[in-house]
């Protein structure tokens, strides 16, 4: 995927996002990203990873664990910062970045 075009589609949906590198690898910043879990709205940063990472195809950060959503949350350091994510796989790397955030938000949806 190119990481460019990539980048102005997520940027369509969400003009805050910004990309970051991770390891040489793209990484994108989704500053107080708001999303709904359960009935309820949420706001959060995020920080998708359109690659692999810790055993996953691709990754969906989150600033804090969400209570009662998501299995298996763990702790995780990237981008010099502490994320959480919850396990949730086979989210394909092949996928449009945007697609790819959708996705992923279904594990806390």
């Amino acid at each position: 995927m190119d990481a460019a075009t990539e980048m102005q589609r997520l940027q369509a949906l969400y003009d805050k996002a910004v990309l970051l590198h991770e390891g040489g690898q793209p990484a994108v910043l989704l500053p107080e990203f708001s999303f709904k879990v359960a009935e309820r709205d949420e706001t959060m940063n995020l920080l998708l990873v359109p690659q692999a990472h810790s055993g996953y195809a691709t990754r969906l950060f989150f600033e804090r664990q969400i209570a009662g959503r998501g299995k298996n949350w763990t702790q995780h350091y990237v981008a010099g910062k502490p994320w959480w994510a919850p396990s949730w796989k086979d989210v394909a790397a092949t996928l449009s970045w945007t697609s790819m955030l959708c996705a992923h938000l279904r594990a806390v949806a």
